[in-house]
């Protein structure tokens, strides 16, 4: 019935539902057990349903499926069953309960599934075409009816459909922050949820919000002054919205600690938290959406949705889970409550040429600061939005900021950076340019004290970069300065960029990359400062911080212990380990000691370190650095396996130089070849003066060959080779098989080994 519900997006605001309820039920039915803790929701199976359906291409009957009590349907096949309820089933509760869990009978996970079957299909009513019919408790349809004549709610409806179909279902009253909700606000907004018994726990269901968003909804009484960095300088209408179905599943057994930062029940039992909180408690804590929890975001700064400021900046801060903060996504838009401030300072504010990009948005590793600032006296409202990459924007969260001293020091960011914000992220990373030495987007220095960073490049990329870089100063309008302020070095596989300000002041660097200078974009922005009103820290913390940094900047594997002594100085100073500057130093020191393990393969010529080495950095998530060092040793490997080949055939060289121990040679082909075997192992070339030098030399190469047979490949060096190489040359291998067979063994031999030798790399290749 109906068509399929909308997908909710960025406009979408959470409504507020009509209280009053004619239907009256009761909130929990006799034998019900007690609410309790649920302990971590994210180990249950019942986890927005996750894993209650198999991947979309299972089939049914998949044995593996079945061992795991996994439906053999997908969440899809079930939402199009439930959108696809015939509407004679309307008529009885009866036929709809059957319908429904039709596809559910005997599994084991029928009443989680039921659960969400029930939701689909009411989330897919369209209540607004049933108002004129007759309101009735008796049917589906007559139920419907007074949710469109709103003399019942979602929540009542829901829970009859519930019990109708034996899963207990508890009806739970409070408060909540929607529909006009503005951060800072008290008002007792009344709303109704619902908890289901699962497996012998209580989960939050909320139906209305589930079912139901208001699209296109805009807070009258604001001037948005900023939207993603730039001026917008317009006064904001309000507009209530549409009222239209949806399917939100983040409000389907959320996690009760996320969720009591939208609904707060009257009888804490309900909460379903091990520190419950009280009302007062609920209104003060910040206004934080599912989208922020989907996230997985954490808020680092004050945890109120009602902030305060004195002639100072404000900063709020998120951090990001590790492993998917890269490509994070964050922008905002910023307002000014109408008649907060006076008339006159209102309207300059007003003017597109009197207003300054008070934002700046700024990445450190896995945060994200949002450094505010404010020009005039006033209310302000900032609304954050963030996605994964290539996602669409959602809400996450939004702050009301009271200033009550205009802020200090107040200038212009440099420049509108965009989605990128500053500091290094996702599209850094892709155009090549990794593990920088500053992770922080926001660089405090000293007037003229030079500004060293570095980038690691992709092995690849590096073939072909173009680097182009701009500083722009702040405090002259955007003036771009001239290019020999900041001079850029490709050396190898490193990216070096050094600046110096000559002035207090903001400044912007933007990095530009590309593989031609008509194709260049911009990849990573930095806001520069020599002012510290957006970071404050103690003057031993700053120091140690400051040398920690400058020791990252050394790309050489002799700094290792100089980092790893910076770390531990930062600790000492309470630097939390998880600051982006001592994790980004760990990473610093993991890429010198790849390599200086692959300067040790080299010096040490051993196959097993080499092929370890080899393995080492093809599992390690630094592999793009390393791709042509990897090339390169397995290169090195295949030679070290072949000097192990000549290895087994000693014992044959060691028989042809035997022939030689007492025989009295004279022919100058023999000699030379024996001569290059000598010098291969480590004599300098000998004059040989008469027949018995021969034979001599021939016993002292034998003995020598005798004690580096068995470390022949780390033995033998580059030096000795060329220099083996130049002798054996003299004559060839034909010309010495004319004259002996056992010299011309031995010069197969020593040729081959030479020629490998020197087509290896030396460690200074590395």
């Amino acid at each position: 019935m109906g068509s399929a519900c909308t997908k909710p997006n960025s406009k979408f605001i959470i409504p507020f539902e009509n209280d009053s309820d004619e239907v009256r039920i009761p909130p929990v039915e006799d034998g019900y057990p007690d609410p309790r803790l649920v302990y971590n929701i994210t180990d249950k199976s019942l986890t927005r349903g996750s894993t209650l359906f198999a991947e979309s291409n299972s089939k049914a009957g998949n044995e593996t499926a079945g061992k795991h009590h996994v439906l053999p349907m997908t969440k899809a096949e079930l939402d199009k069953h439930a959108r696809k309820t015939p509407k004679s089933a309307l008529n009885s509760f009866d036929d709809l309960i059957a319908y429904l869990e039709k596809p559910l009978q005997g599994k084991v996970s029928r009443d989680e599934m039921m659960v969400r079957a029930l939701l689909v299909w009411l989330s897919n009513q369209k209540i607004e075409g049933l108002k004129s019919k007759k309101g009735r408790t008796d049917t589906p349809r007559g139920f419907l009816s007074l949710l469109g004549q709103d003399r019942t709610s979602h929540s009542t409806f829901f829970t009859v459909l519930c019990r109708k179909a034996n899963i207990k279902c508890a009806q739970i009253v409070g408060v909540c922050k929607a529909g006009d909700y503005q951060p800072g606000d008290r008002d007792n907004r009344r709303s109704q949820w619902n908890e289901v018994y699962l497996n012998d726990s209580w989960h939050i269901i909320h139906p209305f919000w589930v079912c139901r968003a208001v699209v296109g909804r805009k807070a009258g009484g604001w001037i948005k002054l900023e939207k993603g960095g730039k001026s917008v300088v317009k006064r904001q209408k309000a507009d209530s919205g549409v009222l239209q179905n949806a399917f939100q599943e983040q409000y389907i057994m959320p996690d009760p600690n996320n969720f009591l930062y939208e609904c707060h029940p009257d009888d804490k039992k309900w909460q379903l938290v091990q520190k419950p909180i009280t009302r007062e408690q609920f209104f003060d804590q910040a206004y934080l959406r599912p989208a922020f929890w989907e996230l997985g975001l954490k808020l680092l700064s004050v945890n109120a949705c009602a902030l305060k400021t004195t002639g100072s900046a404000t900063t709020i801060t998120f951090q990001a889970p590790k492993v998917t903060a890269n490509e994070l996504n964050m922008d905002y838009d910023f307002l000014l409550k109408e008649g907060s401030s006076s008339v006159d300072e209102e309207n300059k504010m007003l003017k597109a040429e009197n207003m300054p990009r008070l934002v700046a948005k700024i990445r450190n590793g896995s945060e994200w600061n949002f450094h505010i600032q404010f020009p005039i006296e006033g209310i302000y409202k900032i609304i954050i939005n963030g996605a994964p990459e290539y996602q669409h924007l959602t809400r996450l969260c939004e702050f009301q900021i009271t200033c009550t001293e205009k802020s200090k020091d107040c200038r212009l960011t440099p420049f509108d950076p965009g989605l990128l914000g500053f500091g290094p992220g996702l599209t850094c990373e892709k155009a090549g340019l990794l593990l920088p030495s500053h992770q922080n987007g926001l660089v405090t220095t000293e007037k003229s004290k030079p500004i060293r960073m570095s980038f690691l490049l992709d092995s690849e990329v590096s073939k072909s970069l173009k680097v182009k870089t701009e500083l722009v100063d702040a405090d002259s309008e955007g003036l771009l300065l001239q290019q020999s302020d900041v001079t850029t070095i490709i050396e190898k596989t490193e990216l070096k960029i050094i600046t110096t300000v000559v002035r207090e002041g903001d400044y912007g660097l933007k990095i530009f990359t590309g593989s031609s200078t008509s194709s260049m974009s911009v990849v990573c922005n930095y806001f520069i400062t020599t002012s510290y009103k957006f970071t404050y820290e103690k003057t031993n913390k700053r120091l140690a911080r400051q040398n920690l940094l400058s020791c990252i900047e050394n790309g050489k594997f002799s700094e290792i212990e100089k980092i790893e002594q910076g770390i531990n100085r930062c600790i000492k100073e309470k630097i939390p380990e998880t600051d982006s500057d001592i994790e980004n130093a760990h990473r610093k020191v993991e890429v010198l000691k790849i390599k200086k393990d692959i300067h040790d393969a080299y010096m040490r010529r051993h196959l097993l370190t080499t092929e370890t080495t080899i393995l080492k950095i093809q599992q390690s998530q630094y592999i793009r650095i390393f791709t042509e060092s990897v090339q390169h040793l397995e290169e090195y490997a295949f030679q070290l396996r072949n000097l192990e080949g000549f290895t087994q055939e000693l014992p044959d060289i060691l028989a042809a130089v035997g022939e030689f121990n007492h025989a009295h040679v004279t022919n100058e082909t023999v000699i030379n070849t024996l001569v290059a075997l000598s010098v291969l192992f480590g004599d300098r070339p000998k004059l040989i003066e008469n027949k018995d030098d021969l034979p001599a030399l021939a016993r002292d190469t034998k003995h020598k060959i005798q004690l580096k047979k068995d470390t022949i490949v780390s033995s033998l060096t580059i030096e000795d080779a060329r220099h083996a190489q130049v002798v054996i040359e003299k004559y060839t291998y034909k010309q010495t098989r004319n004259v002996n067979v056992a010299a011309a063994s031995i010069h197969r031999w020593v040729t081959d080994v030479t020629s490998t030798l020197i087509s290896g790399r030396s460690e200074g290749d590395a």
